[in-house]
């Protein structure tokens, strides 16, 4: 795993994050984005270290996001983020798909490091 590079990708989501009034296109990118992110944490070992500055960045453009959800939503379409959606076919842990139907926050990435990590740990890991 190489920490600059999921670096640059966190400073995309910063970029599009906090422009979210720029282009449907530019909004929906920013999907992509988290997912990249999403997949790179996902294959994180045990083993590997991540500064949690990293996470922390994370999490706070995900209550960004969440907390700006109106804008996105009026900026990209509900019609065109559902379209989007299937297209990609992103499960609903990818909650940023998944702004138009949610109704209370989704769960803080840092937290669910933590209960990961708990898992490991209790696994022998």
């Amino acid at each position: 795993m190489n920490v600059a590079a999921l670096d640059r990708l966190v400073r995309k989501y910063y970029g599009y994050s906090a422009d979210l009034e720029g282009s449907g296109v530019e909004v929906l990118e920013l999907l992509f984005v988290r997912d990249r992110l999403q997949s790179i944490l996902d294959q994180l070992t045990p083993d590997e270290e991540l500064p949690s500055s990293l996470y922390e960045r994370i999490y706070e453009l995900d209550a960004l996001l969440w907390a700006e959800r109106s804008t996105f939503l009026l900026v990209v379409g509900e019609a065109e983020l559902r379209h989007a959606r299937q297209g990609q076919g992103s499960p609903r842990s990818h909650w940023w798909w998944y702004v138009d139907e949610l109704t209370v926050p989704p769960e803080p990435v840092q937290e669910h490091r933590e209960r990961l990590a708990r898992a490991f740990a209790a696994a022998g890991g």
